[in-house]
């Protein structure tokens, strides 16, 4: 990975980091060629930590790349794993993360509806993620996310 978040923030390009496009993709530990949505997660909050408000900027950029996904299997995938990063990452407190703060409590319905139409799509579309078929089951992986601490059923909204 050669972009880092301070980059995507001064080019507008925080949907392409938090997706892992061009510059902003980190291999996965196990290089079989995915990109690590928590690399960049956790990138994303080392740069929010020495901010000012670093959750109220954290919930700012995440609805600023919310907003702009489409109906896309790799959009659908990528928002689902950096919602499960956060939970994973506020199971600890790490960086700033509470457990008093909970990033979809700060969203609105639509937002939250958009949530549940793209979980629901990568759901039914799981098999065109590209690697699908050497990872759990969609399903599986929809559990861990409660394991560490989502409240929500994504798939709900």
């Amino acid at each position: 990975m050669k972009g880092y978040f301070d980059e995507a923030v001064k080019n507008n390009e925080i949907t392409a980091y938090l997706n892992g496009e061009g510059d902003y993709f980190a291999p996965e530990e196990s290089n079989m060629g995915y990109h690590s949505h928590m690399i960049n997660f956790m990138g994303m909050l080392g740069y929010l930590k020495k901010q000012e408000h670093p959750y109220q900027e954290l919930v700012k950029y995440f609805r600023l790349y919310l907003s702009s996904l489409k109906e896309d299997v790799l959009d659908a995938w990528s928002l689902f794993r950096n919602i499960t990063c956060f939970y994973i990452l506020r199971s600890d407190n790490s960086y700033f993360l509470t457990q008093d703060e909970d990033l979809i409590d700060e969203l609105t319905a639509e937002e939250k509806k958009k949530i549940g139409v793209l979980c629901r799509y990568v759901r039914d579309n799981f098999d065109k993620v590209p690697g699908a078929a050497q990872m759990f089951p969609i399903e599986k992986q929809m559990k861990i996310g409660i394991k560490y601490g989502c409240p929500y059923n994504l798939l709900t909204f």
